[in-house]
């Protein structure tokens, strides 16, 4: 599909989403946001597609929300501009929601909603450059859409506190709250299918069965419950052809079958 603001290709089990707007800084709008979804829907839906890898051309990954677009929103009526806030939502539910391993890479700056994006990842990463901000406030505005996600990657206090006062954030204190999982050297970020190499190496369905298990609210059972779920779940691995596999290709001391395919 022919798209405007993004890139999309697929290169070993990998979809790579680039955010391409870099000369208004990769700033979203209705279209981008649409364009995303719909790129994260085709992935999903993908067999061959193991990880979803978020990126962006130019200097900064994303300056949040296009001003512009914002701005036609003043003429708009409660009902419009809630059917595009619910498009925006559904864009980071599909991201936290993929069967596929989402990774995000920022660099630059990171604003407002483009936060969404990196907190709904199940991996998100940051080089040393990379400053993350909610800046709404400062437009009279709130960052909903995105909160559930920062909350639960970051927890309430310091999202609440980083919210309110819309100020900057550097990558470190970013992975020291966990808002990312690691900060990665620039050499690196050059180099995407080093960093996705790892993931690609594990069992796909694994990956798929450990995002099950955090999502599904297996881990927030009570004790007892939890000894059943758990184990439950080991079984299921440790019998499937998948499982196996692994286990035979460990003590034939060879690559399992689906590191080749």
């Amino acid at each position: 599909m022919n798209r405007k603001y993004i890139i999309t290709t697929e290169v070993h089990h990998t979809g790579h989403i680039i955010l391409n707007r870099p000369d208004v800084h990769n700033a979203m709008h209705i279209g981008m946001i649409r364009e995303i979804s719909e790129a994260i829907r085709e992935y999903n839906a993908r067999d061959g597609i193991r990880v979803i890898f978020v990126s962006a051309n130019g200097t900064n990954f994303s300056a949040g929300a296009d001003l512009k677009w914002m701005r036609e929103g003043l003429d708009q009526g409660k009902e419009e501009l809630f059917g595009e806030s619910r498009e925006l939502a559904m864009l980071f539910n599909d991201i936290y929601n993929s069967p596929r391993v989402t990774v995000a890479l920022a660099k630059g700056k990171v604003m407002g909603g483009a936060n969404g994006i990196m907190a709904a990842a199940d991996i998100p990463l940051a080089t040393p450059d990379a400053s993350f901000a909610f800046s709404e406030v400062k437009l009279g505005l709130i960052p909903a859409t995105i909160a559930p996600y920062i909350v639960q990657r970051s927890g309430a206090a310091a999202a609440k506190e980083w919210m309110l006062s819309g100020r900057r954030i550097s990558a470190d204190e970013a992975m020291q709250k966990g808002l990312i999982s690691r900060v990665v050297t620039n050499e690196e970020a050059l180099q995407p299918e080093k960093l996705l190499e790892p993931l690609l190496r594990n069992g796909p369905e694994a990956m798929q069965g450990v995002k099950r298990m955090f999502r599904d609210g297996s881990l927030q059972l009570n004790p007892d419950q939890l000894i059943e779920a758990t184990s439950g779940l080991i079984a299921e691995f440790r019998v499937s052809e998948e499982g196996q596999e692994g286990i035979r290709a460990f003590f034939e001391k060879r690559q399992p079958r689906w590191t080749n395919e």
